[in-house]
């Protein structure tokens, strides 16, 4: 997504929160394969999708930088130590 690429993944675990439905490219159901391939079919044939979703998943990577991150798990890590240490 960093470099400007639309995704088609699956709709398990924490990919929602990267990859947006129809934002940054698509989401299917675990082992579905049909709709991946039509899902990916559609980025093809649409140059406006394609751009969109190109533009889309550049912006939404910036949220996942290393910058960004690990601040927030240094936070998670904080408040269990000190939840152990209570």
């Amino acid at each position: 997504m960093a470099c400007g690429l639309s995704v088609i993944s699956s709709n398990a675990g924490g990919l929602p929160e990267v990859n947006i439905q129809g934002e940054s490219g698509f989401l299917s159901d675990i082992g579905d394969v049909d709709d991946m391939s039509k899902n990916a079919l559609k980025i093809l044939e649409s140059t406006e999708t394609h751009a969109k979703f190109k533009q889309t998943a550049k912006k939404i990577a910036k949220n996942f930088e290393t910058r960004n991150i690990v601040p927030l798990y240094e936070e998670v890590y904080e408040k269990a130590l000190k939840g152990i240490s209570s």
